[in-house]
């Protein structure tokens, strides 16, 4: 893997940067355009453009997971809860603490997910715009291997 930062510009660090930092502004709209624009012209932006954009995909597939995760969770203990209160009067408020427990739970990992994942691109951004071919784990590799041929 290339770690020349010497042949690597200004401007294509800024743009490397740019593309990781979009997770907290413009979207994966910024990095395909970042990519269309310069997959020709430079291999270090199209290195971290493109790695962006996959990072950005895996971000919104944790979310989508965690969302349907918390959507299960409210209807199932949500219908057993029900369930429970018919059945077991004498104590119908035993059963929706669990349910809220379990409901803050993923409701903590999600803002956990979406802080880690936020922290994370804004670490690699940082690299980016020091020069470095900073690989995202399961992502860079691909990509590395993707653009070199």
């Amino acid at each position: 893997m290339e770690n020349n930062t010497s042949t690597v510009t200004q401007d294509e660090k800024l743009l490397a940067l740019l593309s990781h930092l979009s997770l907290l502004f413009g979207g994966i709209i910024l990095p395909i355009i970042v990519w269309a624009v310069q997959k020709d012209k430079s291999q270090f932006v199209r290195f971290h453009s493109l790695q962006a954009i996959f990072f950005h995909i895996a971000y919104l597939a944790a979310v989508i997971i965690f969302a349907v995760l918390i959507v299960i969770v409210a209807l199932v203990f949500g219908l057993g809860a029900g369930l429970f209160a018919t059945r077991h009067a004498s104590d119908p408020g035993a059963f929706p603490i669990l349910i809220i427990g379990i409901t803050a739970f993923l409701y903590i990992g999600i803002f956990i997910l979406i802080f880690a994942f936020i922290g994370y691109a804004v670490y690699i951004g940082i690299k980016a715009y020091g020069g470095e071919y900073k690989m995202i784990p399961f992502i860079g590799r691909r990509v590395y291997e993707s653009i070199s041929h």
